[in-house]
Protein backbone atom coordinates (compact mmCIF):
# COMPACT_ATOMS: atom_id res chain seq x y z
CA UNK A 1 0.00 0.00 0.00
CA UNK A 2 1.32 3.45 -0.90
CA UNK A 3 2.58 5.43 2.07
CA UNK A 4 0.33 8.37 1.22
CA UNK A 5 -2.88 6.42 1.54
CA UNK A 6 -4.83 7.69 4.52
CA UNK A 7 -4.24 4.66 6.74
CA UNK A 8 -0.46 4.92 6.36
CA UNK A 9 -0.02 8.63 6.99
CA UNK A 10 1.71 8.37 10.32
CA UNK A 11 4.45 11.02 10.32
CA UNK A 12 5.40 14.03 8.21
CA UNK A 13 8.53 16.16 8.47
CA UNK A 14 8.68 19.79 7.36
CA UNK A 15 12.09 21.31 6.66
CA UNK A 16 11.96 24.99 7.60
CA UNK A 17 10.04 26.95 10.21
CA UNK A 18 9.22 30.04 8.13
CA UNK A 19 5.87 31.01 6.65
CA UNK A 20 5.85 28.19 4.07
CA UNK A 21 6.87 25.59 6.65
CA UNK A 22 4.34 26.75 9.23
CA UNK A 23 1.47 26.72 6.74
CA UNK A 24 2.58 23.29 5.51
CA UNK A 25 2.49 21.99 9.08
CA UNK A 26 -1.01 23.38 9.50
CA UNK A 27 -2.43 21.49 6.50
CA UNK A 28 -0.45 18.32 7.23
CA UNK A 29 -1.83 18.21 10.76
CA UNK A 30 -5.20 17.20 9.33
CA UNK A 31 -3.74 14.20 7.49
CA UNK A 32 -0.84 12.83 9.58
CA UNK A 33 -0.71 11.51 13.09
CA UNK A 34 2.46 13.49 13.82
CA UNK A 35 4.03 16.51 12.13
CA UNK A 36 7.60 17.55 12.97
CA UNK A 37 8.84 21.01 11.96
CA UNK A 38 12.63 21.26 11.75
CA UNK A 39 14.08 24.75 12.11
CA UNK A 40 17.78 25.50 11.89
CA UNK A 41 17.34 28.60 14.08
CA UNK A 42 16.85 28.78 17.82
CA UNK A 43 13.28 29.06 19.09
CA UNK A 44 12.31 32.69 18.42
CA UNK A 45 11.06 34.90 21.20
CA UNK A 46 8.50 37.65 20.82
CA UNK A 47 9.75 40.35 18.47
CA UNK A 48 12.86 38.36 17.51
CA UNK A 49 13.75 38.16 13.81
CA UNK A 50 14.93 34.69 12.89
CA UNK A 51 18.38 34.40 11.35
CA UNK A 52 16.94 32.17 8.66
CA UNK A 53 14.90 35.09 7.32
CA UNK A 54 17.51 37.74 6.40
CA UNK A 55 14.83 39.81 4.67
CA UNK A 56 12.61 39.94 7.80
CA UNK A 57 13.72 43.53 8.50
CA UNK A 58 12.06 44.66 5.29
CA UNK A 59 8.45 45.18 4.26
CA UNK A 60 6.12 42.19 4.16
CA UNK A 61 2.41 41.95 3.53
CA UNK A 62 -0.02 39.21 2.64
CA UNK A 63 -1.92 40.06 -0.53
CA UNK A 64 -5.73 39.80 -0.36
CA UNK A 65 -5.63 36.18 -1.57
CA UNK A 66 -3.12 35.32 1.15
CA UNK A 67 -5.17 36.94 3.88
CA UNK A 68 -8.18 34.93 2.75
CA UNK A 69 -6.06 31.78 3.04
CA UNK A 70 -4.95 32.68 6.56
CA UNK A 71 -8.53 33.19 7.66
CA UNK A 72 -9.49 29.83 6.18
CA UNK A 73 -6.58 28.03 7.83
CA UNK A 74 -6.81 29.92 11.12
CA UNK A 75 -10.32 31.28 11.72
CA UNK A 76 -10.13 34.64 13.49
CA UNK A 77 -6.53 35.20 12.40
CA UNK A 78 -7.02 38.88 11.56
CA UNK A 79 -8.46 39.62 14.97
CA UNK A 80 -5.47 37.85 16.51
CA UNK A 81 -2.84 39.93 14.71
CA UNK A 82 -4.73 43.09 15.58
CA UNK A 83 -4.64 42.12 19.24
CA UNK A 84 -0.90 41.46 18.85
CA UNK A 85 -0.32 45.05 17.72
CA UNK A 86 -0.87 45.14 13.97
CA UNK A 87 -2.23 48.42 12.65
CA UNK A 88 -5.93 48.30 11.63
CA UNK A 89 -6.74 49.54 8.13
CA UNK A 90 -10.30 50.63 8.85
CA UNK A 91 -10.75 54.24 7.69
CA UNK A 92 -7.12 54.40 6.52
CA UNK A 93 -5.86 56.45 3.59
CA UNK A 94 -3.78 54.47 1.08
CA UNK A 95 -2.06 56.50 -1.66
CA UNK A 96 -0.52 55.10 -4.81
CA UNK A 97 1.59 57.18 -7.19
CA UNK A 98 2.57 55.90 -10.61
CA UNK A 99 3.72 57.54 -13.82
CA UNK A 100 0.13 58.54 -14.65
CA UNK A 101 -0.75 60.26 -11.40
CA UNK A 102 -1.68 59.72 -7.76
CA UNK A 103 -4.83 58.05 -6.54
CA UNK A 104 -6.36 57.07 -3.24
CA UNK A 105 -6.78 53.33 -3.12
CA UNK A 106 -9.81 51.90 -1.33
CA UNK A 107 -8.87 50.56 2.09
CA UNK A 108 -10.47 47.22 2.94
CA UNK A 109 -13.12 47.41 5.67
CA UNK A 110 -11.15 44.74 7.50
CA UNK A 111 -7.41 44.40 7.26
CA UNK A 112 -4.13 45.14 8.96
CA UNK A 113 -0.54 46.15 8.34
CA UNK A 114 2.21 44.34 10.22
CA UNK A 115 5.86 43.38 10.18
CA UNK A 116 7.13 40.01 9.01
CA UNK A 117 8.06 39.15 12.59
CA UNK A 118 4.58 39.80 13.93
CA UNK A 119 2.64 37.88 11.30
CA UNK A 120 5.07 34.95 11.40
CA UNK A 121 4.87 34.75 15.19
CA UNK A 122 1.08 34.87 15.02
CA UNK A 123 1.08 31.95 12.59
CA UNK A 124 3.63 30.04 14.67
CA UNK A 125 1.56 30.45 17.83
CA UNK A 126 -1.51 29.04 16.08
CA UNK A 127 0.45 26.09 14.63
CA UNK A 128 2.18 25.37 17.95
CA UNK A 129 -1.24 25.04 19.58
CA UNK A 130 -2.09 22.09 17.29
CA UNK A 131 -1.73 18.93 19.34
CA UNK A 132 0.03 16.73 16.80
CA UNK A 133 2.57 19.33 15.60
CA UNK A 134 6.01 19.40 17.21
CA UNK A 135 8.83 21.92 16.66
CA UNK A 136 12.48 20.91 16.83
CA UNK A 137 14.82 23.91 16.77
CA UNK A 138 18.53 24.28 15.96
CA UNK A 139 18.41 21.32 13.61
CA UNK A 140 20.09 21.42 10.21
CA UNK A 141 19.05 18.86 7.60
CA UNK A 142 22.15 17.46 5.93
CA UNK A 143 20.61 14.90 3.57
CA UNK A 144 17.53 12.95 2.62
CA UNK A 145 17.10 9.30 3.54
CA UNK A 146 15.74 6.89 0.95
CA UNK A 147 14.84 3.23 0.55
CA UNK A 148 17.23 0.78 -1.08
CA UNK A 149 16.35 1.58 -4.69
CA UNK A 150 16.03 5.31 -3.92
CA UNK A 151 12.48 5.53 -5.21
CA UNK A 152 11.02 6.73 -1.91
CA UNK A 153 12.18 9.24 0.68
CA UNK A 154 11.98 7.71 4.15
CA UNK A 155 13.18 10.60 6.31
CA UNK A 156 16.03 13.05 6.85
CA UNK A 157 19.45 13.16 8.43
CA UNK A 158 19.83 16.08 10.86
CA UNK A 159 22.62 17.63 12.89
CA UNK A 160 22.59 20.36 15.54
CA UNK A 161 23.04 23.72 13.80
CA UNK A 162 25.75 24.95 16.14
CA UNK A 163 27.69 21.82 17.07
CA UNK A 164 29.82 19.25 15.27
CA UNK A 165 28.25 15.96 16.18
CA UNK A 166 27.06 12.82 14.39
CA UNK A 167 23.90 13.17 12.34
CA UNK A 168 20.75 11.44 13.49
CA UNK A 169 17.86 10.07 11.44
CA UNK A 170 14.26 11.22 11.64
CA UNK A 171 11.97 8.85 9.77
CA UNK A 172 8.88 10.10 7.95
CA UNK A 173 6.20 9.01 5.52
CA UNK A 174 6.34 12.44 3.85
CA UNK A 175 9.06 15.11 3.80
CA UNK A 176 8.28 18.66 2.66
CA UNK A 177 11.11 21.03 1.82
CA UNK A 178 10.06 24.53 2.88
CA UNK A 179 13.59 25.76 3.58
CA UNK A 180 13.41 28.83 1.35
CA UNK A 181 15.77 30.20 -1.25
CA UNK A 182 18.77 28.58 0.52
CA UNK A 183 17.32 25.12 -0.18
CA UNK A 184 19.76 22.25 -0.69
CA UNK A 185 17.19 20.07 -2.44
CA UNK A 186 18.98 20.08 -5.84
CA UNK A 187 22.15 18.77 -4.16
CA UNK A 188 20.24 16.20 -2.09
CA UNK A 189 18.46 14.88 -5.17
CA UNK A 190 21.74 14.71 -7.08
CA UNK A 191 23.32 12.70 -4.26
CA UNK A 192 20.49 10.19 -4.65
CA UNK A 193 21.13 9.89 -8.39
CA UNK A 194 18.36 12.13 -9.69
CA UNK A 195 18.90 14.59 -12.53
CA UNK A 196 17.09 17.90 -12.13
CA UNK A 197 15.98 20.08 -15.08
CA UNK A 198 17.63 23.45 -15.71
CA UNK A 199 16.20 26.25 -13.62
CA UNK A 200 14.05 28.99 -15.07
CA UNK A 201 15.72 32.28 -14.12
CA UNK A 202 14.87 35.96 -14.21
CA UNK A 203 18.04 37.98 -13.80
CA UNK A 204 16.50 41.07 -12.22
CA UNK A 205 19.23 42.66 -10.12
CA UNK A 206 16.74 43.59 -7.40
CA UNK A 207 17.73 45.52 -4.31
CA UNK A 208 16.00 47.41 -1.57
CA UNK A 209 16.91 49.38 1.51
CA UNK A 210 14.70 49.86 4.57
CA UNK A 211 14.68 52.25 7.51
CA UNK A 212 12.26 52.55 10.44
CA UNK A 213 10.85 55.84 11.72
CA UNK A 214 8.53 57.27 14.33
CA UNK A 215 6.26 60.05 13.11
CA UNK A 216 4.83 62.84 15.28
CA UNK A 217 1.44 61.96 16.71
CA UNK A 218 -0.18 64.89 14.91
CA UNK A 219 1.23 63.99 11.48
CA UNK A 220 -1.50 63.67 8.85
CA UNK A 221 0.18 60.99 6.78
CA UNK A 222 -1.53 58.25 4.75
CA UNK A 223 -1.17 54.81 6.33
CA UNK A 224 0.41 53.62 3.10
CA UNK A 225 2.21 55.56 0.39
CA UNK A 226 3.50 53.72 -2.65
CA UNK A 227 5.60 55.55 -5.22
CA UNK A 228 6.36 53.40 -8.26
CA UNK A 229 9.44 53.56 -10.44
CA UNK A 230 9.04 54.95 -13.95
CA UNK A 231 10.24 52.91 -16.90
CA UNK A 232 9.14 55.67 -19.30
CA UNK A 233 11.85 58.00 -17.95
CA UNK A 234 14.32 55.31 -16.87
CA UNK A 235 13.96 56.04 -13.16
CA UNK A 236 14.36 52.61 -11.45
CA UNK A 237 13.76 53.90 -7.91
CA UNK A 238 10.54 53.03 -6.11
CA UNK A 239 9.48 53.73 -2.56
CA UNK A 240 7.00 52.63 0.08
CA UNK A 241 6.07 54.16 3.43
CA UNK A 242 3.86 51.97 5.58
CA UNK A 243 2.70 52.06 9.16
CA UNK A 244 3.23 48.70 10.81
CA UNK A 245 2.98 48.20 14.58
CA UNK A 246 2.00 51.00 16.95
CA UNK A 247 3.66 54.26 15.94
CA UNK A 248 6.43 52.57 13.93
CA UNK A 249 6.67 53.27 10.20
CA UNK A 250 8.76 51.40 7.66
CA UNK A 251 10.21 53.21 4.66
CA UNK A 252 11.66 51.25 1.77
CA UNK A 253 13.61 52.27 -1.32
CA UNK A 254 13.89 49.75 -4.15
CA UNK A 255 15.80 49.41 -7.38
CA UNK A 256 16.01 46.99 -10.30
CA UNK A 257 18.37 46.05 -13.08
CA UNK A 258 21.39 46.38 -10.80
CA UNK A 259 20.41 49.88 -9.64
CA UNK A 260 20.63 49.35 -5.91
CA UNK A 261 19.38 51.99 -3.46
CA UNK A 262 21.80 53.61 -0.98
CA UNK A 263 22.41 52.06 2.42
CA UNK A 264 23.88 55.03 4.31
CA UNK A 265 21.56 57.42 6.16
CA UNK A 266 22.37 60.49 4.07
CA UNK A 267 22.07 58.58 0.82
CA UNK A 268 18.78 57.01 1.90
CA UNK A 269 17.27 60.41 2.70
CA UNK A 270 18.53 61.77 -0.61
CA UNK A 271 17.09 58.74 -2.41
CA UNK A 272 13.63 59.54 -1.08
CA UNK A 273 13.78 62.93 -2.81
CA UNK A 274 14.67 61.32 -6.15
CA UNK A 275 11.45 59.32 -6.46
CA UNK A 276 8.89 60.47 -9.04
CA UNK A 277 6.88 61.96 -6.17
CA UNK A 278 8.17 63.81 -3.06
CA UNK A 279 5.30 62.43 -0.94
CA UNK A 280 7.39 60.04 1.17
CA UNK A 281 10.22 62.52 1.73
CA UNK A 282 7.71 65.15 2.81
CA UNK A 283 5.92 62.73 5.15
CA UNK A 284 9.21 61.92 6.89
CA UNK A 285 10.43 65.52 7.17
CA UNK A 286 9.79 65.69 10.94
CA UNK A 287 10.11 61.97 11.64
CA UNK A 288 12.51 60.40 14.12
CA UNK A 289 14.74 57.71 12.55
CA UNK A 290 14.71 54.58 14.69
CA UNK A 291 17.26 52.53 12.74
CA UNK A 292 19.99 52.88 10.17
CA UNK A 293 19.05 51.79 6.64
CA UNK A 294 19.56 48.12 5.95
CA UNK A 295 19.81 46.55 2.49
CA UNK A 296 18.85 43.28 0.84
CA UNK A 297 19.70 42.15 -2.67
CA UNK A 298 18.45 39.37 -4.91
CA UNK A 299 20.46 39.08 -8.13
CA UNK A 300 18.16 36.45 -9.66
CA UNK A 301 14.70 34.96 -9.19
CA UNK A 302 14.54 31.20 -9.74
CA UNK A 303 11.76 28.76 -10.62
CA UNK A 304 12.62 25.07 -10.34
CA UNK A 305 10.82 22.61 -12.59
CA UNK A 306 10.83 19.42 -10.56
CA UNK A 307 7.50 18.48 -12.12
CA UNK A 308 9.36 17.87 -15.40
CA UNK A 309 11.69 15.21 -13.97
CA UNK A 310 11.53 11.76 -15.53
CA UNK A 311 11.60 10.29 -12.03
CA UNK A 312 10.60 11.82 -8.72
CA UNK A 313 10.84 10.02 -5.38
CA UNK A 314 7.69 9.22 -3.48
CA UNK A 315 7.33 10.80 -0.06
CA UNK A 316 8.83 14.18 -1.05
CA UNK A 317 7.29 17.58 -1.81
CA UNK A 318 8.60 21.14 -1.99
CA UNK A 319 6.96 24.57 -1.85
CA UNK A 320 7.55 28.25 -1.21
CA UNK A 321 10.87 29.87 -2.08
CA UNK A 322 12.47 26.41 -2.25
CA UNK A 323 10.34 25.88 -5.37
CA UNK A 324 10.32 29.39 -6.83
CA UNK A 325 11.44 32.84 -5.73
CA UNK A 326 9.44 35.74 -7.11
CA UNK A 327 10.54 39.38 -7.08
CA UNK A 328 9.83 40.42 -3.45
CA UNK A 329 9.09 44.02 -4.46
CA UNK A 330 5.58 42.94 -5.45
CA UNK A 331 4.85 41.32 -2.08
CA UNK A 332 3.74 37.96 -3.49
CA UNK A 333 5.98 35.49 -1.66
CA UNK A 334 3.98 34.82 1.52
CA UNK A 335 0.74 34.66 -0.44
CA UNK A 336 2.18 32.16 -2.91
CA UNK A 337 3.29 29.98 0.01
CA UNK A 338 -0.23 30.10 1.45
CA UNK A 339 -1.79 29.18 -1.90
CA UNK A 340 0.62 26.26 -2.30
CA UNK A 341 0.01 24.98 1.24
CA UNK A 342 -3.72 24.99 0.64
CA UNK A 343 -3.18 23.10 -2.62
CA UNK A 344 -1.22 20.42 -0.77
CA UNK A 345 -4.05 20.10 1.74
CA UNK A 346 -6.61 19.74 -1.04
CA UNK A 347 -4.52 17.10 -2.80
CA UNK A 348 -4.11 15.11 0.41
CA UNK A 349 -7.88 15.12 0.80
CA UNK A 350 -8.57 14.04 -2.77
CA UNK A 351 -5.63 11.93 -3.96
CA UNK A 352 -3.57 8.93 -2.94
CA UNK A 353 -1.43 6.25 -4.50
CA UNK A 354 1.39 6.15 -7.06
CA UNK A 355 2.19 9.42 -8.81
CA UNK A 356 0.68 11.50 -6.02
CA UNK A 357 3.75 13.68 -5.52
CA UNK A 358 4.22 14.44 -9.21
CA UNK A 359 0.59 15.47 -9.50
CA UNK A 360 0.96 17.76 -6.50
CA UNK A 361 4.08 19.40 -7.98
CA UNK A 362 2.20 20.06 -11.21
CA UNK A 363 -0.67 21.65 -9.31
CA UNK A 364 1.69 23.79 -7.25
CA UNK A 365 3.29 25.12 -10.43
CA UNK A 366 -0.07 25.94 -11.98
CA UNK A 367 -1.29 27.65 -8.82
CA UNK A 368 1.81 29.81 -8.41
CA UNK A 369 2.54 30.60 -12.05
CA UNK A 370 0.43 33.80 -12.26
CA UNK A 371 2.59 35.43 -9.56
CA UNK A 372 5.78 34.38 -11.38
CA UNK A 373 4.45 35.64 -14.72
CA UNK A 374 3.23 38.98 -13.38
CA UNK A 375 6.42 39.83 -11.51
CA UNK A 376 8.76 38.64 -14.25
CA UNK A 377 6.78 40.50 -16.91
CA UNK A 378 7.07 43.74 -14.96
CA UNK A 379 10.80 43.23 -14.33
CA UNK A 380 11.41 42.68 -18.04
CA UNK A 381 10.64 46.33 -18.71
CA UNK A 382 14.14 47.23 -17.53
CA UNK A 383 17.46 47.08 -19.42
CA UNK A 384 19.66 44.26 -18.24
CA UNK A 385 16.82 42.07 -16.97
CA UNK A 386 16.82 38.68 -18.70
CA UNK A 387 14.57 35.61 -18.66
CA UNK A 388 16.20 32.25 -19.41
CA UNK A 389 15.07 28.64 -19.13
CA UNK A 390 11.49 27.49 -19.02
CA UNK A 391 8.97 28.40 -21.71
CA UNK A 392 9.54 31.86 -23.18
CA UNK A 393 6.95 34.48 -22.28
CA UNK A 394 4.75 35.36 -25.23
CA UNK A 395 4.07 38.86 -26.53
CA UNK A 396 6.02 40.66 -23.83
CA UNK A 397 5.93 44.03 -25.61
CA UNK A 398 2.18 43.69 -26.14
CA UNK A 399 1.59 42.95 -22.45
CA UNK A 400 3.69 45.93 -21.39
CA UNK A 401 1.61 48.28 -23.54
CA UNK A 402 -1.63 46.58 -22.51
CA UNK A 403 -0.93 47.00 -18.80
CA UNK A 404 0.32 50.54 -19.41
CA UNK A 405 -3.09 51.46 -20.74
CA UNK A 406 -4.91 49.60 -17.96
CA UNK A 407 -2.85 51.51 -15.41
CA UNK A 408 -3.45 54.83 -17.14
CA UNK A 409 -7.22 54.31 -17.44
CA UNK A 410 -7.49 53.10 -13.86
CA UNK A 411 -5.45 55.98 -12.46
CA UNK A 412 -7.27 58.63 -14.45
CA UNK A 413 -10.74 57.36 -13.59
CA UNK A 414 -10.04 56.71 -9.91
CA UNK A 415 -8.34 60.07 -9.52
CA UNK A 416 -11.46 61.85 -10.77
CA UNK A 417 -14.14 59.49 -9.49
CA UNK A 418 -13.43 56.28 -7.58
CA UNK A 419 -16.86 54.87 -8.42
CA UNK A 420 -16.27 55.57 -12.09
CA UNK A 421 -13.46 53.06 -12.38
CA UNK A 422 -16.03 50.27 -12.59
CA UNK A 423 -15.60 46.54 -12.03
CA UNK A 424 -13.82 46.03 -15.33
CA UNK A 425 -10.83 48.14 -14.41
CA UNK A 426 -10.93 47.17 -10.73
CA UNK A 427 -10.23 43.59 -11.83
CA UNK A 428 -6.63 44.79 -12.31
CA UNK A 429 -6.32 45.18 -8.52
CA UNK A 430 -7.87 41.76 -8.06
CA UNK A 431 -5.28 40.26 -10.41
CA UNK A 432 -2.31 41.88 -8.67
CA UNK A 433 -3.79 40.66 -5.37
CA UNK A 434 -3.82 37.13 -6.89
CA UNK A 435 -7.60 36.94 -6.48
CA UNK A 436 -8.30 36.44 -10.19
CA UNK A 437 -6.28 35.03 -13.06
CA UNK A 438 -4.53 37.21 -15.66
CA UNK A 439 -7.05 35.93 -18.19
CA UNK A 440 -9.74 37.84 -16.27
CA UNK A 441 -7.91 41.08 -17.14
CA UNK A 442 -6.29 40.24 -20.47
CA UNK A 443 -9.25 39.53 -22.74
CA UNK A 444 -11.39 41.04 -25.47
CA UNK A 445 -13.90 42.57 -23.05
CA UNK A 446 -11.22 44.51 -21.21
CA UNK A 447 -9.52 45.50 -24.46
CA UNK A 448 -12.74 47.01 -25.80
CA UNK A 449 -13.17 49.00 -22.57
CA UNK A 450 -9.59 50.24 -22.83
CA UNK A 451 -9.88 51.35 -26.44
CA UNK A 452 -13.18 53.18 -25.88
CA UNK A 453 -11.48 55.78 -23.73
CA UNK A 454 -9.68 58.98 -24.62
CA UNK A 455 -6.93 58.75 -27.21
CA UNK A 456 -3.61 59.01 -25.40
CA UNK A 457 -0.02 58.03 -26.21
CA UNK A 458 -0.52 54.84 -24.17
CA UNK A 459 -3.61 53.95 -26.18
CA UNK A 460 -1.92 54.68 -29.49
CA UNK A 461 1.09 52.56 -28.51
CA UNK A 462 -1.17 49.60 -27.73
CA UNK A 463 -3.11 49.98 -30.99
CA UNK A 464 0.14 50.03 -32.97
CA UNK A 465 1.34 46.89 -31.20
CA UNK A 466 -1.93 45.09 -31.85
CA UNK A 467 -1.71 45.88 -35.57
CA UNK A 468 1.64 44.08 -35.71
CA UNK A 469 -0.09 40.74 -35.02
CA UNK A 470 -1.59 38.75 -37.88
CA UNK A 471 -3.84 36.50 -35.77
CA UNK A 472 -7.18 37.60 -34.37
CA UNK A 473 -6.77 39.81 -31.33
CA UNK A 474 -8.85 37.50 -29.11
CA UNK A 475 -6.58 34.59 -30.07
CA UNK A 476 -3.45 36.62 -29.35
CA UNK A 477 -4.69 37.68 -25.94
CA UNK A 478 -5.84 34.19 -24.97
CA UNK A 479 -2.57 32.65 -26.14
CA UNK A 480 -0.53 35.23 -24.22
CA UNK A 481 -2.03 34.40 -20.83
CA UNK A 482 -2.70 30.71 -21.39
CA UNK A 483 0.26 29.60 -19.27
CA UNK A 484 -0.71 32.07 -16.53
CA UNK A 485 -4.27 30.77 -16.19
Amino acid sequence: MDSLQAGQRKKAVVIGGGIAGLLSARVLSEHYGEVVVLDRDAAPGAGVRRGGVPQAFHLHQMLPRGEMALEQLFPGFLDGVLRAGAFPLKDSVLNWTNRYGTLAMPAPPKGAFYSRGLVEQAIRDRVAAIGNVRFVYEQKVVELCANADRTKITGVQVRHSGRLEPATTISADLVIDASGRSTKLPQWLSALGYTTPPDEVVKSGIGYSTRYYRLPAHAAVPTLQVVENDCSTGNPAGGVLKRIEGDVWSACLSGIGGHYPPTDAAGFEQGLTELISPAIAEALRDAEPLTAPRSFRIPVCVRRHYEQMADWPAGLLVLGDALSTVDPIYGQGMTVAAIQAQNIGTCLSEQAGPGFERNVLQQLQRASYPAWWLSALEDLRWPGVEHTGGKPFKNVALMHKYFDLVLERLTTRMSSDAAGSGPTFMSYFAMTGLLVAPSDVVNSTMLKALLRGERTPAQQALVAELRAHRESISTVLADTVALAA
